[in-house]
C-alpha cells in the first residue's frame, strides 16, 4: 500500500486568488500590464518635470493647425478669478496674440475674423489689419453694445485649415464670422499635402504625445543621436532672413509645375471648404460674411511662367526670341512695338504667363484699359505658382454666398471702383497692395469701413448720429499714428524676404532698400534688409554692390552674425576668392553660433581651400555631427582625407578665444588648444578686426608659432602688407598668394 502523501501550504505562497491550476485570473492578466505601463509613464513624467522638461506642444505645433487637439486658444486665469482665452504659445509664429473672456458677457457681440496672412495683417500685424480697424470703428459707430473682434487669421492658412479652425471657434460663443480666404490654396496643397493625407486619428494621437514630457525627452535624445531632426530654433531666430521659419516650411516656386487637373480639384475643395464654414457657423446660430479675395494685377509679375505644353521646338525658340526683342522697347516705353512682338509670341506660346503680363503692361501704356485688365488677369491665372487667388475663386465665393444665403462683400469690386475714380481705370496695383496680395493700411481701412456698412445694412450695427467721415478720420489718426518708420521698415523687410524666396530679385532689392531707408537705428531691420539686398545683388551678378552694402551695414552692427555669414559666403565665391577674409568672418560665425552646422561647414571649406586640411577637418566633422545631411561638409571631407597623409587630427573643434572692444564689437579671435599645463596654444588662425567690423590682420598659426600667411589691411579694407612665415621665421623669398 503506497504511503499517503500529505499536502502542506508553503508560508511563502501568495494569497492571490487563482484557479485550480495556479493560473492568474484573466482580468488580472488583462489589467495589470497596462496598469504597470501607466504607472511607469506617470512616474517618468513626474521625474522629467523635476528635471525641467517641458512638453514640445507648449512651444511648437508639429501639425501646424491640422490636428484637432492642438487648439489656437487656451484658457488662462484673469483678474477676479475670471477666465480668459488667449493665443496658445505654440501658435505664436502664425497668429497674432489675442485674448478674450471665456464666457461672453451680456450685451457683447463677438466677431471672429478668419483667413490667411491678409486677415492676420501682414506685413504688419493685427493693429492695422481690417480686424484691428473694425475693433476701433465699431464702438465709435455703435455704442449700444460691447464689441469683441478677434483676429484669427493664420499666416499661410488656406480654406481647408480655416474650416478646421472654425470647428474650435464655434465653441467660443461667436455671433459673426468674417472670412477672407483664397490666396493660399495652392501654397497649402503643395506644402502640406503629405501632412493633410495623414489620417486625422493618427494626427491627433501624435499631437497628444507631443503634450507629454516623455515625448520631449525622447525627441531630445534622438536629436543627439542624429535620428530625429533638430529644429535649431535659436539659430532660426538669429538668422531670420536666411532660415525664416514660415518660408522654410513652404516649398519654393521651383516645386510648382502646371497641373490642370490638380487646379480643378483645388477649386472644388475651395468651394467645399466655404460651404463647410457656413454649416459650422449655422450649427451654433452664428452669421457669416464672405469677402472676395483681391490681388495686385498691375504691379506684380507672375511668380513662375511655364511654356505651353507640347509646344513645337521652333515655336518655343521664336517665342523666346520675340520676348527678348521686346525688352529694349520696354526700356523706351515703346508700347506699340512691344505689342507687335508679344502678340505674335502669345499666339505661339499662349500659356506663358510672363508674355501676358508684359502684353498687359503695353496695353496699359497705350490706354487700352479693358484689354490690359483681361490680359493681366490671364497672366495671373497662367502663373504656375499661383500665390494669388485665381479668377474662378471670386465666382466661387459669390456663388456660395448666394446659394447659402449669407452676406458677401466684393472687396475686389470695391477697390476697382476706387481705382476707376482716382486713376481712370479699374486695374488693381500698388495703390492698394504692398506686394502681390497684402493690402496697404489704407486698403485695410477701406475694407473695414465696408464691412461695417454691410453689417449695418443687415441691422447688426446701428450707427449713431455722430458716425461719419470725421469719426473715421479720428480712428484713422489713432491707428496710423501708431505705425512709425521703424514699423514700416520691418514690414518692408519682411515683404522683401518673401519676394527673395519667390525668386523675384528686383522686387526684393527694391523693397529691402526702402526698408534700409526707414530702419534708422533699428539693427534688426537693417540686418534683415541688408542680407536680402546682398542676396538679390549676388543673384543678379552684382557682387561688388552686395559687398558694399554688407560692409556699410557691418560698420553699424559689427557683431551681426547674419551679416558675417553672408560676407563669408560671398568672399568664398570664385568671383572674389578672398579666402583669408572669408575664413576670419566664418570663424566668428562658428564662435557666435556654435550649433549652426553651416557656419562650421563653410569655415571648414574655406580652410580646406587654403590648404590647411588639418584645421578644416574638425570643423567639417562638427558640421556633420550637427547635421549628418550636410552634403557640402561631407563632400569636402572626402576631398581632404587623402591630404591628411595618415595624420589623425582630433575631430573635436578647436577652442576659440574671442575678445571685444568696449563698444561690444569683436576685436580678436584666436583658434587653439590648451597644453598639458593648461596654457593656451594658438593653432589655426588668428583674426583681428577694426571697431568698424573690417578685418585688420589675419595670421596663420601652427602649434603656437606663425606658420603661413600674415596679412594686414587698413580700416577701409585696403591691403597694407602680405607676409609668409615658416615655423615662426619670415620667409623673404616667398610672396604670399
Amino acid at each position: 500500500m503506497p504511503k499517503k502523501q500529505h499536502r502542506y501550504d508553503s508560508p511563502l505562497k501568495s494569497n492571490t486568488p487563482s484557479d485550480a491550476s495556479g493560473r492568474i485570473p484573466l482580468w488580472q492578466a488583462l489589467v495589470l500590464p497596462p496598469a504597470a505601463i501607466l504607472l511607469f509613464f506617470f512616474l517618468l513624467e513626474g521625474g522629467l518635470t523635476l528635471f525641467g522638461f517641458k512638453p514640445a506642444l507648449q512651444t511648437e505645433d508639429p501639425f501646424v493647425g491640422f490636428a484637432s487637439n492642438a487648439p489656437l486658444f487656451v484658457p488662462v486665469p484673469g483678474a477676479n478669478g475670471k477666465q480668459f482665452l488667449t493665443t496658445a504659445p505654440n501658435k505664436k509664429d502664425y497668429f497674432n496674440r489675442q485674448s478674450f473672456p471665456q464666457e461672453k458677457e451680456p450685451g457683447t457681440y463677438r466677431i471672429f475674423c478668419l483667413g490667411g496672412s491678409t486677415t492676420y495683417g501682414r506685413p504688419y500685424d493685427d493693429a492695422t489689419s481690417f480686424a484691428g480697424w473694425l475693433r476701433e470703428l465699431l464702438p465709435a459707430a455703435d455704442r449700444s453694445r460691447k464689441w469683441e473682434v478677434i483676429n484669427a487669421g493664420g499666416i499661410s492658412y488656406a480654406s481647408y485649415r480655416v474650416a478646421h479652425l472654425m470647428e474650435e471657434l464655434i465653441h467660443y460663443q461667436p455671433d459673426l464670422f468674417i472670412i477672407y480666404t483664397g490666396h493660399n490654396e495652392f501654397l497649402e496643397e503643395r506644402t502640406y499635402r503629405k501632412l493633410r493625407d495623414i489620417p486625422p486619428l493618427v494626427r491627433s494621437a501624435a499631437s497628444l504625445l507631443a503634450q507629454t514630457r516623455t515625448w520631449s525627452a525622447m525627441s531630445t535624445g534622438l536629436q543627439k543621436l542624429h535620428i530625429y531632426p533638430k529644429a535649431e530654433k535659436e539659430d532660426r531666430i538669429n538668422l531670420a532672413v536666411e532660415v525664416d521659419t514660415i518660408l522654410d516650411q513652404s516649398v519654393g516656386p521651383e516645386r510648382y509645375t502646371r497641373d490642370d487637373s490638380l487646379q480643378e480639384n483645388i477649386l472644388q475643395h475651395y468651394r467645399i471648404s466655404l460651404e463647410r464654414m457656413v454649416l459650422l457657423a449655422r450649427s451654433i446660430g452664428a452669421q457669416v460674411i464672405f469677402v472676395t479675395p483681391a490681388s495686385n494685377l498691375k504691379d506684380c509679375s507672375p511668380f513662375k511662367s511655364q511654356h505651353t505644353d507640347n509646344i513645337d521646338k521652333a515655336d518655343l525658340q521664336r517665342s523666346e526670341e520675340l520676348l527678348a526683342m521686346s525688352i529694349p522697347f520696354a526700356w523706351e516705353k515703346e508700347w506699340g512695338g512691344i505689342l507687335q512682338l508679344l502678340d505674335e509670341a502669345a499666339v505661339l506660346d499662349p500659356r506663358f504667363a510672363e508674355l501676358h503680363y508684359r502684353r498687359g503692361q503695353a496695353f496699359l501704356g497705350l490706354g487700352l484699359y479693358n484689354e490690359a485688365k483681361e490680359t493681366l488677369r490671364l497672366a495671373r491665372d497662367e502663373d504656375v505658382c499661383p500665390l494669388r487667388a485665381l479668377t474662378p475663386m471670386r465666382s466661387i465665393v459669390t456663388e456660395v454666398a448666394r446659394e447659402q444665403g449669407v452676406m458677401l462683400l466684393d472687396f475686389e469690386d470695391l477697390l476697382q471702383q476706387r481705382m476707376q475714380d482716382t486713376q481712370g481705370y479699374a486695374i488693381l496695383g500698388q495703390e492698394y497692395f504692398l506686394d502681390h496680395v497684402h493690402p496697404t493700411i489704407e486698403a485695410h481701412k477701406i475694407l473695414a469701413v465696408a464691412l461695417l456698412q454691410t453689417m449695418a445694412s443687415q441691422g447688426l450695427v446701428q450707427p449713431g448720429p455722430g458716425w461719419g467721415e470725421e469719426t473715421i478720420g479720428a480712428v484713422a489718426a489713432r491707428i496710423e499714428g501708431g505705425v512709425d518708420q521703424e514699423t514700416h521698415g520691418r514690414a518692408l523687410a519682411n515683404l522683401a524676404r518673401v519676394f527673395l524666396w519667390a525668386g523675384k530679385n528686383e522686387d526684393a532689392a527694391r523693397l529691402a532698400r526702402q526698408a534700409l531707408d526707414m530702419a534708422g537705428d533699428n539693427q534688426e531691420v537693417a540686418i534683415n534688409a541688408t542680407s536680402t539686398v546682398a542676396t538679390a545683388y549676388m543673384r543678379d551678378n552684382q557682387p561688388k554692390r552686395a559687398l558694399q552694402q554688407i560692409y556699410s551695414s557691418i560698420a553699424k552692427a559689427p557683431g551681426s552674425v547674419e551679416l558675417r555669414l553672408k560676407l563669408g559666403q560671398i568672399l568664398l565665391e570664385r568671383r572674389f576668392r578672398k579666402l583669408e577674409e572669408a575664413a576670419a568672418n566664418l570663424l566668428l560665425v562658428t564662435r557666435l553660433m556654435p550649433y549652426y552646422d553651416w557656419g562650421h561647414a563653410l569655415f571648414g571649406i574655406a580652410m580646406a581651400e587654403r590648404g590647411r586640411a588639418v584645421i578644416a577637418y574638425p570643423s567639417l566633422m562638427q558640421a556633420l555631427r550637427l547635421n549628418p545631411n550636410n552634403s557640402a561638409a561631407r563632400q569636402k571631407l572626402a576631398q581632404i582625407n587623402p591630404l591628411l597623409r595618415g595624420q589623425e587630427p582630433s575631430p573635436q573643434p578647436l577652442f576659440i578665444q574671442l575678445d571685444y572692444y568696449p563698444s561690444a564689437a569683436p576685436r580678436m579671435l584666436v583658434q587653439g588648444h590648451r597644453n598639458t599645463s593648461g596654457h593656451f596654444i594658438p593653432h589655426g588662425i588668428k583674426a583681428e578686426f577694426y571697431e568698424n567690423g573690417r578685418l585688420k590682420r589675419f595670421t596663420d598659426y601652427e602649434e603656437g608659432v606663425r606658420h603661413g600667411n600674415e596679412i594686414t589691411w587698413d580700416s577701409d579694407g585696403g591691403l597694407l602688407s602680405r607676409l609668409v612665415y615658416r615655423q615662426g621665421t619670415l620667409d623673404k623669398n616667398i610672396e604670399s598668394q
